[in-house]
């Protein structure tokens, strides 16, 4: 089952505090798309339940986004909340990750948290890539929410691990 892409946002966070890593709102949310492919190509499954769409700078979860916004090009000092759905409550959004998950999400965010916010774009930007394909398709017509295939995003990392400017996981 799909994580919220808010606990595996707070995985992130929490890592970036542990690893002294800065992390922005931009480079999380590609730090969450390289995570999702990986996770797709390695084990045919999403990682995140929520669907990313095509935006300007990139691959972005939009309940992400409506939480961090308000960091811009800061680094993120905050966990994300969600409603418990049992209590309805409001409270940070757990991540309850078994060790292989957490040694994977981990491996994903050293490596990628060494890059700027703008190397990150520029990775999810690359030619023919599920992002890509998407913002011209938006470009040239309506593309109902400018969502990202799961499908398209899986190809590109089994096809050319992301044109070979991603690593193998």
């Amino acid at each position: 089952m799909p994580y919220d892409a808010r606990e595996i946002a707070n995985f992130f966070v929490d890592r970036a505090g542990e690893t002294g890593l800065p992390l922005t709102h931009l480079s999380l949310q590609k730090i969450l798309f390289f995570a999702h492919a990986w996770h797709l190509a390695k084990y045919n499954a999403p990682l995140i339940g929520q669907r990313f769409e095509a935006w300007k700078h990139g691959p972005v979860v939009r309940v992400v986004y409506d939480q961090l916004k308000v960091y811009k090009d800061k680094e993120i000092s905050s966990r994300l909340t969600k409603i418990d759905v049992t209590t309805g409550i409001m409270s940070f959004a757990r991540y309850d990750l078994n060790s292989n998950l957490m040694k994977f999400l981990e491996n994903i965010f050293d490596y990628y948290a060494k890059f700027d916010a703008g190397k990150l774009v520029d990775l999810t930007h690359e030619e023919a890539g599920p992002w890509e394909k998407v913002w011209k398709s938006g470009l040239d017509g309506a593309v109902v929410g400018m969502y990202i295939p799961d499908e398209s995003i899986r190809l590109w990392i089994l096809r050319e691990g992301g044109r070979g400017s991603l690593i193998r996981h």
